[in-house]
């Protein structure tokens, strides 16, 4: 008997294969969009902390403001929890690219340590190419915004951004060579540095080895920390731990520092005496006579026999004869000169006089140097900085990452109700198909229990192959295409997926649990029933009037094909609904998939054209020229109509704990700032004007801290700290901005702002590259970006994002295509005998595909049009889930969405229709038509 039901439930696996197929397609696509999705964040995390790890990432970065040296370097390594520390170099580059002054920074590694040395930190990571081994070759790391030189074998030439100074200072060649194309363990995101020099902003790194720099000190620490317990480096606990760890190396830094600070000073003031002492002397000797030289000779030689008679007398290493000695060298440099200079006067020789002329002279200088050097060398500032700190890379990292696992919570549970619902209705017809069987089977003796496993073993191996096949599928595919978007925003180079069996047996358990209950579901009734009554057709439904029937004006219009094509579709409301949901939902995320898209595509057209309207922005030579010769300059240029000159400086803003980076904007003539970019409340659309005492920030920078109109936030700028008052919240759609006056900043930061860059408008006409070449070659100008410039390059980046869209759309047509055909052969095989009928009737096979055909438009235009609700409620949802920090999407949900996804849906519908008629055509009249008795 066992064998007999193994056997049967085989054979009818075989016979009915399409059926098969649907349950495992559905589950497979279920099972597959949730365990790649949910597995997206996890294997996000694990592959930043893998690449983190293995490239030995800092835990803490220390700096001081007068910079680090070797033995500041050895003294943290002896404080306690410390594993490894080293010292590198940084500087602020020049490099003309485009007729404008990118600003790069240079970066240094050792490559003279070991792969392997606790003391090798934030290695950079080869893509393409080699690391610099010889002098003159340079590595640079490839993002969104970086030239298009940046090419193995191309060179590039620097420039030093002061004028006052020399690149041979820092750098020992202006020219290097590209080897290689890297990434760096201390960079993942987008954004750089804060830049000194130029516009404010790097716009990438270069890396050398340490050898190119001829700096006299290193510009930071980095430190590596032991005794870390968590594993988890995105959260709390890690940060907690590394700044408890921390102390005693950032105790010593300081302490190193300031010691070496403290000797700096002392040999100053050593140096100065020592100089004021030689000074005074040869004052006092030179301006003497022939006669005052003898005098004075007699005494030196006297002084120097006491002096010497007094040394003698203290030979203990005490203060009193360091004393004796420092008096005898100066009595013995008294009778060194006048005996030189009385020699001169006796021969008439002015030898002696000039060499000693010219000691003076040196003598003051070095004093002069001195003290100059005492007056501008401050006592040392200290900045630590943990991970967090250094660069908001992480956090953003981690907050995306986050992001992707809130969407596995909407999109997989759909997907995997729907899965079951449509189990629930194949296997619920499946078992309504065998009731003879079912009915022979207990009539042989067979127990309820038995009977079920057939079906049950049906379900559970379509489920298992589904769930297996889609979850090892779904693991390897959603995150690689999920992050490949993301690759926009975070260069760590590709993401590890490593296989995670708990979620296949998750997803296995889950898959198996809802078709086994859909088949106990279905079969409780019928298994019921005694062997007579199973064996025997079920009876049809009794007839019912449906609700149109009732509403005469429009029933007693429609044909008689339109009437039966009604009553059936509300006869089988299970079905109905069914088809309805499954449209509703593939129609919903098609909507989603290209709403998301114009979300993301417009976010460039209402930045650069609605929020900035100004044509181009100037980057303004400060170091050279003050404001009024740049205003002057300006001002005398034909092809501009209207410029207006501003501040503008990267910093952070905190509040509640979070922290982003932002850009402070201070125009020089508020009243002018609306012909350049446009300030709009967020709720009103009014225009917004900056006021005395207190700020307007942008959009996202408000929904990030959480803040709004009358909160305060915090605001770092320049190393001042400030507490800012935000009077309005203003749109805007990449970037983080805050706007302010002139008063108001120097109320805030206690600092006059200078007007770096320059927002112009061109006349009508006007030649840009020419325009942009002549504007270079004047030294008042670092560069002039056209905002058009600025929109192309924003839009090439988030091409990408294309990815999901159309990851949306593969699979809402999947999950389309195999529940129309599922819910439409099942259709079919329940009114066989009907289809047989009207064939029989006369109907031509077309006029029997519009038959059964209808129903299915029909339920395909009430689910678009429930689908076009749900699409807008779910593309809500995507957009702000989805957002980095970096940007706001549009929410705006545009109208050829809707008519895409209603196009789409319906032509997956057509298909199914397609694929079905030819199914209808093999219906056999007579075999359909004969009695089941």
């Amino acid at each position: 008997m066992k064998n007999a039901l193994i056997k049967d439930t085989l054979r009818e696996i075989k016979h009915s294969f399409g059926r098969f197929l649907s349950i495992f397609l559905i589950v497979a696509l279920g099972c597959g969009f949730f365990s790649g999705i949910k597995a997206t964040m996890p294997d996000m995390v694990s592959t930043a902390q893998t690449y983190f790890k293995e490239n030995n990432l800092m835990d803490m970065k220390l700096m001081s403001t007068i910079g680090v040296r070797s033995q500041d370097v050895e003294a943290v390594k002896k404080a306690d929890n410390v594993k490894g520390a080293a010292a590198s170099y940084s500087k602020e580059v020049f490099y003309f690219y485009n007729n404008q002054n990118l600003v790069l920074k240079c970066l240094s590694f050792n490559d003279t340590l070991k792969d392997d040395s606790k003391n090798k930190m934030n290695k950079p990571v080869v893509v393409e190419g080699r690391l610099p081994e010889n002098d003159g070759e340079c590595a640079v790391e490839v993002k969104m915004s970086s030239p298009d030189t940046f090419k193995i074998g191309e060179t590039l030439k620097f420039a030093e951004p002061d004028t006052s100074k020399n690149l041979s200072e820092t750098l020992a060649d202006e020219e290097y060579k590209i080897v290689g194309i890297v990434a760096s363990p201390l960079y993942i995101g987008y954004e750089r540095d804060a830049a000194s020099v130029g516009n404010g902003t790097v716009v990438s790194n270069v890396f050398l080895r340490e050898e190119e720099f001829v700096c006299d000190y290193y510009t930071e620490m980095y430190i590596t920390l032991e005794g870390i317990k968590t594993d988890d480096i995105f959260s709390d606990e890690y940060r907690d731990e590394v700044k408890k760890l921390s102390a005693p190396a950032v105790k010593a830094f300081e302490d190193s520092v300031d010691s070496r600070y403290d000797k700096l000073v002392s040999d100053a003031n050593a140096k100065i005496e020592t100089s004021q002492s030689t000074v005074d002397t040869l004052e006092s000797i030179l301006s003497a006579n022939g006669a005052d030289l003898k005098k004075l000779k007699k005494e030196a030689d006297k002084s120097v026999k006491s002096a010497q008679k007094s040394y003698d007398s203290q030979q203990d290493g005490s203060a009193s004869q360091m004393l004796a000695k420092s008096a005898l060298l100066k009595a013995q440099q008294a009778q060194t000169i006048t005996a030189e200079l009385l020699d001169d006067y006796n021969s008439g020789s002015d030898s002696a006089y000039k060499k000693y002329t010219k000691q003076l002279e040196d003598a003051k200088a070095q004093i002069q140097a001195a003290n100059y050097q005492l007056s501008n060398q401050q006592e040392p500032a200290f900045y630590t900085f943990d991970r967090f700190e250094a660069s908001t890379d992480y956090s953003s990292f981690y907050g995306d990452s986050q992001k992707v696992d809130s969407i596995s919570k909407i999109f997989p549970v759909f997907f995997i109700l729907v899965a079951a619902l449509v189990c629930l209705t194949t296997m619920t017809r499946m078992v309504e198909e065998q009731r003879i069987q079912i009915g022979t089977y207990k009539a042989l003796g067979y127990s309820s229990a038995k009977i079920a496993s057939k079906f049950l073993i049906y379900s559970a191996v379509a489920a298992t192959a589904g769930s297996c096949i889609g979850t090892v599928i779904g693991l390897q595919l959603f995150p690689r295409i999920i992050y490949s978007c993301y690759k926009i925003m975070y260069n760590i180079p590709s993401i590890d997926v490593p296989f995670k069996p708990w979620y296949l047996v998750a997803c296995w358990a889950v898959s198996v649990l809802c078709t086994c209950s859909a088949v106990l579901y279905a079969c409780i009734s019928e298994l019921r029933s005694v062997p007579s009554a199973l064996m025997r057709p079920k009876p049809p439904h009794n007839g019912k009037r449906v609700l149109i029937e009732k509403i005469g004006f429009i029933w007693n219009r429609l044909s008689f094909l339109t009437k039966v094509t009604m009553r059936n579709l509300f006869r089988y409301k299970k079905r109905f609904a069914m088809t309805v949901i499954g449209v509703a939902g593939c129609t919903a995320l098609i909507v989603t998939g290209f709403g998301l898209k114009y979300s993301i595509k417009t976010i460039a057209d209402k930045q650069f054209n609605e929020v900035f309207v100004y044509d181009g922005l100037l980057v303004l030579n400060t170091s050279d020229y003050s404001f009024d010769q740049l205003e002057e300059k300006v001002s005398s240029i034909n092809e501009i109509g209207k410029h207006m000159l501003a501040h503008m400086d990267e910093g952070t803003a905190e509040n509640n704990g979070a922290s982003q980076t932002v850009s402070f904007f201070v125009p020089y003539d508020e009243s002018q700032l609306d012909n350049y970019i446009h300030l709009r409340d967020t709720d009103t659309s009014e225009k917004l004007n900056i006021e005395d005492g207190t700020v307007i920030i942008t959009q996202k920078l408000a929904s990030l801290l959480d803040v709004g109109a009358g909160d305060t936030l915090k605001a770092v700028s320049d190393g001042k700290t400030a507490e800012l008052k935000i009077a309005a919240v203003t749109v805007n759609y990449a970037s983080h901005y805050i706007y302010m006056n002139r008063a108001t900043y120097c109320d805030y930061f206690n600092n006059d702002p200078t007007f770096n860059i320059g927002f112009v408008n061109l006349k009508e006409d006007t030649d840009e590259d020419s325009f942009k070449s002549e504007l270079i070659s004047n030294n008042e100008f670092y560069g002039l970006t056209y905002k058009t410039d600025s929109s192309k390059g924003f839009l090439n980046s988030v091409d990408s994002l294309d990815a999901i869209v159309v990851l949306l759309i593969v699979c809402a047509g999947l999950l389309a295509v195999v529940v129309l055909y599922n819910l439409a052969n099942i259709n079919i095989t329940e009114r066989v005998r009907e289809i047989a009928t009207v064939k029989v009737l006369g109907f031509y096979d077309n006029e029997t595909s519009d038959y059964i055909c209808r129903e299915n438009y029909i339920s395909a235009v009430i689910g678009i049009l429930i689908g076009f609700v749900a699409g807008k409620i779910l593309h809500y949802f995507v957009v702000i889930t989805a957002e980095v920090d970096l940007v706001m999407f549009n929410r705006t949900l545009v109208w050829w969405a809707y008519a895409l996804g209603a196009v789409m849906t319906f032509a997956f519908t057509a298909l199914v229709n397609l694929l079905l008629h030819f199914k209808l055509k093999k219906v056999d009249m007579v075999e359909s038509l004969k009695s089941v008795e």
